[in-house]
């Protein structure tokens, strides 16, 4: 028992230390966790104020931010306000100048309209005479009344310096041809009695003039141009020089020169006609020049001006004109064909052969065997044409002959192939001639019955009526029997209108009146030029049609009588 009781004191001592112990822990633990809890509370309101802070400073820039660019965008629209003012003062001047020139322009064109051909009777009476059709023509031989050569001769009408355009070079006998028929061209529409010597050296005249002017000013522009560049070079000079202190300056590069010489036309006229006082012998060729200086120079009578394009070719053209040359006619025999294949077959093998060796030619010491080539005398030796034209003339008499140039020297080939080209080309003309006017001579009522009449065997009249939408339309009227009249009405002969004046004679001349079959008329129809499948089954429909009437009609005749 007392050990009992002993375990049982023991053990209430232990229960209630041990109680104690908790209770003291439960208090620390509650401390601790007040403490936490506070240290915790504290750091979140500190992260809450730095975060406050951040955005109350982000939220301050905004705002400063906005009221700079409300600032910039006030300004701008203020500059945009004053853009606006001052761009509308210059477009109310700018249409101001729009207006005045306008008012202009229809006052210059209503004194102007008193002179203008407003109808086609009009311009035929202007134009009506000789005079005034003559006058179209700038001068004889002139770009205005010529034909238009090719598509893009307006282009190149104005003669340059570059080479010929042409994608191949004319013949001597090509260039003859095209010079006669200019010739006859400007015989055939000039008239003699109104381009009289008067009026042609008027013209002429005018162009010397022009030209002349034209020469002028380019010398002028010349010289204005030399002494611009001469002043700015001396400027330049000028400023990149040592200065009074001695230092180099830095260096710059010379400023573009100004374009405003080019546009003054005046200036590089008075210019130019200071040099043709100094020196007229830059514009004009004379017949002699004098030697000596100052007043004692004289340089004779001016022939011409001076053409810097044409004159410094030898042809006198604006570029150098080729002259191609026609092949002789291959006049040799079969056995000379062959004797001369050969003989080339044969060369192309010995140069083979001495090309194979030409590696050891230098070990042969070989010597020339032959003189140096003499390229002058290569050059001017005559090639087969010349000695054929040399041949059997006299270089006394016929002197004129020998120095006649090649472009310019002509056989009988040529004259042949002349007169040939003219016959064809007048021939043509002719035939074009010939179906023009028959294209003029319209188609009448009576021609177009006659050939109706021809080709289906009735007498018809062809008219034009008008239907119920006002559109006009060809109509065939049958006259004559008034039985086949009827009949002939009720018919659908719309097909004769498709078809040509030609179609309808070849159809009358065909002889198919034996035809009574519709493969019979088919092949018939079939040998019309033009005739398209549903026209000619149509015209046998209507032949058949036709031809079953007639056989009523002759039937009930019959009857009749």
């Amino acid at each position: 028992m007392r050990v009992a009781n002993n375990y049982s004191k023991r053990r209430a001592a232990y229960k209630r230390a041990v109680g104690q112990l908790r209770k003291q822990y439960a208090v620390e633990v509650s401390q601790q966790r007040l403490t936490d809890e506070k240290a915790q509370a504290e750091k979140k309101a500190e992260e809450t104020r730095k975060r406050l802070e951040r955005q109350r400073q982000k939220n301050t820039k905004s705002v400063m931010n906005a009221m700079r660019h409300e600032e910039a965008r006030r300004k701008r629209a203020e500059e945009f306000e004053e853009e606006v003012k001052v761009s509308q003062v210059n477009r109310e001047a700018r249409l101001e100048r729009f207006d005045k020139a306008r008012r202009l322009l229809i006052q210059e064109l209503e004194e102007e309209s008193g002179h203008w051909l407003s109808t086609p009777e009009e311009v035929d009476a202007a134009l009506d005479g000789n005079d005034n059709e003559q006058k179209l023509w700038s001068r004889p031989g002139g770009f205005v009344g010529a034909p238009m050569p090719t598509e893009d001769a307006d282009f190149w009408r104005y003669e340059s310096h570059t080479w010929n355009m042409s994608r191949t070079y004319k013949s001597s006998r090509q260039k003859l041809m095209e010079e006669l028929e200019e010739m006859a061209y400007y015989d055939s529409n000039l008239d003699a009695s109104f381009w009289g010597d008067e009026k042609i050296n008027f013209q002429n005249e005018l162009e010397e003039k022009t030209k002349l002017r034209a020469l002028v000013r380019e010398e002028g522009r010349k010289s204005l141009l030399m002494k611009q560049r001469q002043m700015m070079q001396d400027i330049h000079a000028e400023k990149n020089s040592v200065g009074p202190d001695g230092m180099q300056p830095i260096p710059s590069p010379m400023a573009a020169p100004s374009l405003n010489v080019l546009a003054d036309y005046k200036a590089m006229e008075e210019e130019g006609s200071k040099i043709l006082e100094e020196n007229p012998s830059k514009f004009f060729v004379f017949d002699s020049e004098g030697t000596g200086e100052g007043d004692s120079q004289s340089l004779g009578k001016p022939i011409r001006l001076r053409d810097p394009v044409r004159d410094s070719t030898t042809t006198g053209t604006p570029y150098p004109e080729l002259i191609g040359r026609t092949p002789n006619d291959d006049t040799r025999t079969e056995r000379e064909k062959k004797r001369q294949e050969k003989e080339e077959r044969m060369w192309a093998a010995a140069q083979a052969e001495a090309a194979s060796g030409v590696e050891f030619a230098a070990d042969d010491e070989l010597m020339p065997t032959k003189d140096p080539v003499d390229y002058n005398k290569l050059g001017n030796f005559g090639d087969e044409d010349d000695i054929a034209w040399e041949e059997g003339l006299d270089p006394q008499k016929d002197s004129d002959l020998l120095n006649t140039p090649r472009d310019e020297r002509f056989n009988e080939n040529d004259i042949e192939w002349m007169i040939e080209n003219i016959e064809k080309k007048i021939a043509g003309l002719e035939e074009i001639m010939r179906l023009e006017a028959a294209s003029d001579v319209p188609a009448t009522k009576s021609s177009a019955g006659d050939e109706v009449e021809q080709a289906l065997g009735f007498k018809a009249v062809k008219s034009t009526k008008v239907d119920e939408r006002g559109r006009e339309y060809t109509s065939y009227e049958v006259v004559g029997d008034d039985d086949l009249s009827e009949v002939l009405k009720n018919q659908d002969m719309s097909v004769l209108d498709s078809l040509s004046s030609e179609q309808i004679t070849a159809i009358g001349a065909l002889e198919n009146g034996d035809s009574k079959t519709p493969e019979e008329v088919n092949n018939a129809l079939s040998k019309v030029p033009g005739l398209t499948d549903e026209q000619i089954q149509s015209l046998v429909d209507l032949e058949m049609s036709l031809l079953q009437s007639s056989e009523t009609l002759n039937s009930d005749g019959n009857k009749k009588e």
